[in-house]
């Protein structure tokens, strides 16, 4: 596991909250952990990690064929909830073969702008997929995320990859980033909740996050749920501008009218700049590339904020659908 400290990039800062239909209403929180997506996360492992002992389990499975017959029955007993598992996100368990199983392990991404990954199988890349894992959160403070790097080309220098994360702002929200070149070009929000009720985003609550990538579709499950399915070559979404202040009555008293035109300038200001950026983001989406049809997995935990933010990761998973 490595710790880093995030690099702001000069690039979009909001993904908003209300353009995608199963969205909740945007707010400080939510705008503060996209713009935390936007900076480079790094998806590769190291040999250090891989000094830690992982195996990897396609490798294993394969070699069962030459192991004695209590070992396979170990093997394929290890492997048959996963495979159970698999129907629930539309996927036959004929249709591939494990990838890797993960050991358990817990990220303490607490800091200004820190990140922390695992990586343990550099040899095992993914085309189309199945990855899921049971993610409890130990945060303080909303700007933080539990999740995963989705094919990954591990260019520190100018990341290709998407990043998908379970988040506690604004009542729990899943958010999707596509990465070009390090930068975000665009990007999906969806409340959880909406159509997971049983998604929980209080401190210390466990939630299971599954993804299922297949061609330029994912799929997005919560505790089960199906709750989204992402484009990553969709259009940054249309800004929701915040509401603009009341304007007085004509016989409001002096200090009621400056308070207004206060408040008025900082909404134009803000306004202002929502449109500059948006117009930034169409620019950086014209030419950028969306689609990334291979590379790394890799499990995550990310903090804006400078608090507390430690994930644990149980139960997880990748299953490699043939292509």
């Amino acid at each position: 596991m490595n710790k880093y400290r995030f690099l702001l990039l000069p690039m979009l800062l909001i993904l908003l909250v209300s353009a995608c239909g199963t969205s909740g209403s945007s707010d400080e929180a939510t705008q503060s952990t996209l713009e935390a997506i936007s900076n480079q996360v790094y998806a590769t492992g190291t040999a250090a990690a891989l000094a830690e002992g992982s195996v990897d389990i396609a490798k294993t499975a394969e070699a069962a064929a030459g192991v004695d017959p209590v070992a396979q029955t170990a093997t394929a007993a290890a492997f048959a909830p996963i495979l159970a598992e698999l129907p629930t996100y539309g996927v036959d368990p004929s249709e591939g073969k494990l990838g890797w199983v993960h050991p358990p392990v817990t990220m303490d991404a607490s800091g200004y702008r820190q990140f922390e990954y695992v990586n343990y199988y550099l040899g095992t890349l993914a085309t189309d997929f199945v990855v899921s894992a049971d993610i409890t959160w130990d945060t303080v403070g909303s700007t933080s995320g539990c999740g995963f790097v989705l094919r990954s080309d591990g260019n520190t220098a100018a990341l290709d990859q998407y990043v998908a994360v379970i988040t506690r702002v604004a009542s729990g929200h899943f958010l999707f980033a596509t990465m070009d070149d390090g930068e975000v070009v665009t990007g999906r929000d969806i409340y959880a909740r909406y159509k997971d009720k049983t998604f929980d985003w209080s401190n210390n609550s466990t939630n299971r996050l599954t993804i299922v990538g297949r061609g330029n579709r994912f799929w997005v499950y919560t505790n089960g749920t199906l709750i989204g399915e992402v484009d990553p070559s969709a259009p940054p979404p249309s800004p929701a501008f915040p509401e603009e202040p009341e304007q007085p009555p004509a016989n409001a008293d002096a200090a009621t009218k400056a308070a207004y035109q206060a408040n008025k300038a900082e909404y134009d200001l803000i306004v202002q700049q929502m449109r500059a950026n948006y117009a930034a983001r169409q620019r950086a989406f014209s030419s950028a590339e969306t689609v990334f049809e291979r590379g790394f997995i890799a499990l995550v935990a990310l903090s804006e904020s400078g608090r507390r933010t430690v994930c644990t990761f149980n139960n997880a998973w990748l299953f490699l659908i043939d292509s």
